[in-house]
């Protein structure tokens, strides 16, 4: 895979992007030393060659509904075309083909969770049941750690104070376990704000104000309001394989209950940690590495994860191919720009 041609500018736009995904070009230039023109062109360029993409999402949690892991081993014929119909999906995510290019790894937003019949969304229903599905296992999601509060692996980044001063000034929500948040509702007045912002999270508040009709001061109220509510969010996706992080894992965890949480915030601040989270099952914590190469990795496991009190057994899952990622589909390693 060709690698991006970046330097020590990029890599600090990419960690405040990731810290800040609606971080303005004038506030990040200020705190770069850099003029403002130069933070667009940056942009510009990294979106534009795939590497870099902000999505705006409802969280499911906070609208009622669930998230669910899901694992499909799958006819070897049969497993790269039924990962991309599922990554056409829009209640699907995070879609990779894994071990040998038989297993699915994908996440499920479950479209109704838990009705009056006990009943789980028709995908995960439907996809036990589906001829190319040869073994099939779902583990709900229970708890998402901040993985923003790791760093970027071996990239350049922002001094420790820069970073801090982001993420205090971010509009993002960082709920703790448990924690309550502002109430609020989603209405049929709300879709053309986040249709927007699924194609584009950092829409400025103008556009923004153009395709709902409403006052740009509505518009910045009614963002406020969602995020801190906690039903959406904005996400930072990175193409890592171009950037010369090759290597990507699964990696399941059993951990003691009582250690849990703290193992989850541990694995959270790890360099090479993209994501991180608390699932139902016997594995009942899952993380996405990322490393440069198969060395890298086997250092990583031996020695960062090596090292952690707690945790009891792991399984580690090498990820061939990512197809999507939270709200992107992916070729070659690079973001596809959607068609609005």
């Amino acid at each position: 895979m060709e690698i991006f041609a970046t330097d020590e500018l990029d890599h600090r736009l990419l960690h405040a992007l990731r810290l800040d995904p609606r971080i303005s070009f004038a506030r990040f230039a200020a705190l770069a030393g850099v003029s403002e023109q130069t933070v667009a062109r940056r942009f510009r360029r990294l979106r534009e060659h795939g590497v870099v993409r902000v999505v705006g999402m409802v969280d499911s949690y906070a609208a009622g509904q669930s998230n669910w892991m899901v694992r499909i081993r799958a006819r070897p014929d049969a497993a790269v075309a039924l990962a991309d119909a599922l990554a056409k999906r829009p209640d699907v995510g995070w879609v990779s083909l894994t071990s040998g290019g038989t297993e699915i790894l994908c996440a499920v937003r479950s479209q109704v969770g838990y009705g009056a019949d006990g009943g789980q969304e028709m995908l995960l229903r439907r996809l036990p049941h589906t001829k190319e599905v040869m073994d099939f296992a779902a583990q709900m999601v229970l708890h998402r750690f901040d993985e923003r509060l790791g760093s970027m692996g071996d990239l350049t980044e922002l001094e420790p104070g820069q970073a801090a001063e982001i993420r205090e000034r971010s509009l993002i929500r960082v709920p703790e376990a448990g924690g309550a948040l502002p109430a609020a509702t989603l209405g049929a007045q709300d879709e053309p704000l986040l249709t927007e912002l699924r194609l584009d999270g950092r829409a400025p508040v103008a556009r923004l104000a153009q395709v709902t009709g409403w006052g740009p001061a509505r518009v910045q109220r009614r963002l406020e309001e969602l995020v801190r509510s906690g039903l959406l969010f904005f996400d930072t996706e990175m193409a890592l394989e171009s950037l010369g992080f090759v290597t990507h894992a699964t990696i399941w965890l059993t951990v003691a209950p009582a250690d849990l949480h703290r193992v989850g915030l541990e694995l959270a601040e790890h360099k090479e940690i993209a994501y991180v989270a608390a699932i139902s099952g016997n594995r009942n914590l899952m993380g996405t590495a990322t490393t440069r190469d198969p060395g890298h990795l086997y250092r990583y496991v031996t020695q960062a994860l090596g090292a952690i009190p707690g945790v009891q057994q792991l399984e580690i899952s090498p990820i061939l191919r990512r197809l999507k990622q939270n709200g992107s589909l992916m070729r070659d390693g690079r973001l596809l720009t959607p068609v609005g």
